[in-house]
């Protein structure tokens, strides 16, 4: 589902949220215990004001999330030789260089192809450069290009 469906979902559903409760209320539930129709629906009105707030905060949520694809919602290309493209987020460490940062491997490295032809897309994770890093979401690991001054070099 589209970001826009999502938000028109949303819209929706809080919109519902606060019609249903608020007319329940104010033409079924609340006549016989109140008879002045100003008391009542204010009651109704408040208690559709309640509902919908909360429908609020879930459809802002859900309207924004990223797709369930595993990665931020990005599409992701590495094109250069030891170039690495992560479209989430990385806690891991990444390094295109001759020698990793920690004990742990380097990660597996995408087959270099061809440059691309046109700028890529508005949502594209793309690193084009040798020994390029893109990242789409937050990075908390160490980073290395293998360029560090006296470092090795292919």
């Amino acid at each position: 589902m589209g970001r826009n469906a999502r938000w028109v979902v949303a819209g929706l559903v809080t919109a519902a949220a606060f019609a249903v409760p608020a007319w329940l209320c104010g033409a079924i539930v609340l006549p016989p215990l109140l008879k002045d129709p100003a008391i009542r629906w204010s009651l109704a009105a408040a208690l559709g004001a309640v509902l919908g707030s909360l429908a609020v905060l879930w459809g802002q949520g859900f309207a924004t999330r990223a797709p369930s694809t595993g990665t931020s919602g990005h599409s992701v290309m590495a094109t250069a030789e030891r170039a690495v493209a992560i479209g989430g987020d990385n806690r891991a460490p990444v390094s295109t260089g001759d020698t990793t940062t920690t004990s742990q491997p380097a990660p597996a490295q995408p087959p270099a192809g061809p440059h691309p032809a046109s700028p890529p897309a508005p949502d594209t994770v793309s690193a084009s450069g040798n020994r390029g890093i893109a990242i789409g979401g937050t990075n908390s690991g160490p980073l290395s290009t293998g360029d560090q001054r006296g470092g090795a070099h292919p």
